[in-house]
């Protein structure tokens, strides 16, 4: 892995199969227990709040992990400079083209269903452009909702190219040596500064796991190694975030127990699915090249597909277990559909900005 530039197709399956873990734990996370707040809340259920739980130590933590291999096979083919410019590029726009068009969905059904609003989806934008609060929309203001992860990768994708140019600057054989050093302290950095926070974020955590994902990751001995565990690291994490998650939903005195399960969750899942995929998911075909084409698009765009249905749903009296199978049954083939539909007009502006040049 780290003697060629040969795609590794493990990291694109890992991270289209995360993804697609959205539609079911933003569904759910309308019904969870704890009273968090959400665009929209539709009575509370404990199985439900079981998959959210279970799902997030390690959802994030793994996919900034992704994003720091990948950025290292493209820095190594490009370099910084354009990789930079292709991160902004990449990055910016979607970032800035979800918070006026996909957001405001958001803020609007918030402010409908928890104020009671009657005015209309364009008059609201006079509403999200002016109310700004703690920035999550749940009060029907301005919001950077599931966009907050574009943002936060756009500054750990800056900040840690300094990093790599001063660790650049480390003979070769010193760096090898001080792989296994460096390893473990990324891995007690990330979960020592679990309470550091940028837009609520645990931001030391996710820069910890992305540069884990640049140095460590990559190697291929390293890599090695956790797919030979893969198999005793599995069922120890499955029963971690099981455990965490029974506590935090059932038994919520056990608060200590709990955070010691979280954090085994986080600490165990990461490599194991790492391992996985490794063994598994290294390897490619006309279905997984489509779900990872989309996968960013279908990041971007899942979230207001589930509120609305989740807020229709609402409206023709729908249960609350009903409400939850079919949104997650509808979302899926709707938000494939319409990265179609944008896959389509992204290729067509193509055309058009090409034949235009001529």
């Amino acid at each position: 892995m780290t003697g060629n530039s040969t795609r590794i197709h493990y990291i694109d399956n890992l991270r289209w199969m995360t993804v697609s873990l959205l539609i079911i734990y933003h569904a759910a996370m309308a019904h969870n227990t704890w009273g968090e707040a959400n665009y929209i809340c539709l009575g509370e259920s404990g199985p439900a709040s079981f998959i959210v739980v279970f799902i997030s130590p390690w959802f994030m933590p793994l996919m900034f992990l992704l994003a720091g291999m990948s950025s290292r096979f493209s820095i190594r083919r490009r370099g910084y400079g354009v990789f930079l410019r292709e991160r902004a590029l990449r990055l910016e726009l979607p970032l800035i083209l979800g918070i006026l068009i996909i957001n405001p969905i958001l803020s609007y059904i918030a402010d409908v269903t928890h104020n009671g609003y009657e005015g209309g989806f364009l008059a609201h934008y006079s509403i999200f452009f002016t109310r700004f609060t703690d920035l999550s929309g749940y009060d029907g203001g301005f919001c950077l909702a599931h966009l907050w992860f574009i943002l936060v990768l756009i500054i750990i994708s800056f900040l840690s190219c300094g990093v790599f140019r001063v660790v650049d600057m480390i003979p070769p054989s010193r760096r090898t040596a001080l792989l296994p050093a460096g390893g473990v302290l990324l891995f007690i950095a990330a979960v020592a500064g679990y309470d550091i926070k940028l837009l609520g974020k645990p931001i030391l955590l996710y820069l910890s796991v992305y540069l884990a994902g640049y140095y460590v990751f990559t190697d291929d001995s390293v890599m090695e190694r956790i797919a030979k565990i893969k198999w005793i690291l599995v069922p120890h994490f499955v029963v971690a975030s099981a455990a965490d998650a029974l506590l935090f939903v059932y038994v919520p005195e056990y608060e200590v127990l709990n955070t010691v399960m979280s954090c085994l969750s986080f600490a165990l899942g990461v490599p194991a699915l790492m391992g996985i995929g490794h063994d598994l998911l290294d390897r490619t075909g006309s279905l997984m090249k489509f779900c990872s084409c989309i996968s960013y698009t279908f990041y971007i765009i899942h979230f207001p597909v589930v509120v609305l249905c989740q807020f229709f749903l609402m409206r023709t009296g729908a249960g609350s277990v009903l409400n939850l199978v079919l949104t997650v049954l509808i979302s899926y083939p709707v938000t494939v559909l319409l990265c179609l539909f944008i896959d389509k007009i992204k290729c067509m502006s193509c055309r058009v900005s090409q034949e235009n040049s001529l």
